[in-house]
């Protein structure tokens, strides 16, 4: 005799909810699989490097007209290594430079205007472009003939670098003449949307940087 036995029924309803819980388990772990793929990539942009900040920078080069001709002032605001940042490096590694901004973009022209008329200063250079900060103390700078400040004997570089603070620097050298040249050179820590004086008896800069976009014509 056949030792096989029919299933009784509530066998059967067992078996059958047995199943059914698995095929659900089953379901449920393929569909948290998209959405773990989904959190691994989010959780991977989060940890990727962010973009270097763009600055503006807008810069006035003037002469002191009353400074005597043929005095060498080269060692003159000879302070380019005046300040110190302790802090972390929070720029790119060389500085970048974007693009040069029409004069529409200006937001110091009221300024240059004034001191072309007050009689006593001339406007030799004014410009206005975009950058990204180099890390601090990296010696990254920018030519002032990609800056479009080349004009009138200036030569040198602009240093704009981010540790802790943000950092403005210009090593130029204004040369008129034969018998005649001037060299600033001076870095400082600087204040976005703030206006910066550069001191020197015959060569004068006022500088402003402020984050790429939030600039207005003044």
């Amino acid at each position: 005799m056949s030792s096989f036995r029919r299933p009784r029924s509530a066998e059967i309803v067992s078996l059958a909810r047995r199943e059914l819980g698995l095929a659900l388990l089953a379901g449920a772990a393929t569909a948290m699989l998209p959405a773990r793929s989904a959190w691994s990539q989010a959780g991977a942009a989060k940890t990727a490097p962010a973009a270097a900040s763009l600055y503006t920078v807008e810069m006035i080069v003037f002469r002191n007209s009353g400074s005597a001709a043929g005095e060498d002032t080269t060692a003159a605001g000879n302070e380019f290594l005046q300040d110190s940042d302790t802090g972390g490096n929070d720029g790119a590694r060389s500085a970048r430079f974007g693009e040069l901004l029409p004069a529409t973009r200006r937001r110091m022209s009221d300024v240059a205007a004034r001191l072309n008329a007050a009689g006593g200063h001339k406007v030799i250079a004014h410009a206005v472009w975009t950058q990204t900060a180099s890390a601090w103390n990296t010696g990254s700078s920018i030519p002032v003939e990609q800056l479009g400040l080349s004009g009138s004997g200036l030569t040198g570089v602009v240093r704009l670098e981010r540790g802790t603070y943000l950092h403005l620097g210009f090593n130029l050298v204004f040369a008129p003449s034969a018998n005649t040249r001037y060299t600033l050179a001076q870095i400082r820590r600087i204040k976005l949307n703030e206006r910066q004086y550069f001191d020197h008896p015959a060569l004068g800069i006022i500088a402003q940087v402020a984050p790429r976009g939030s600039e207005e014509p003044g």
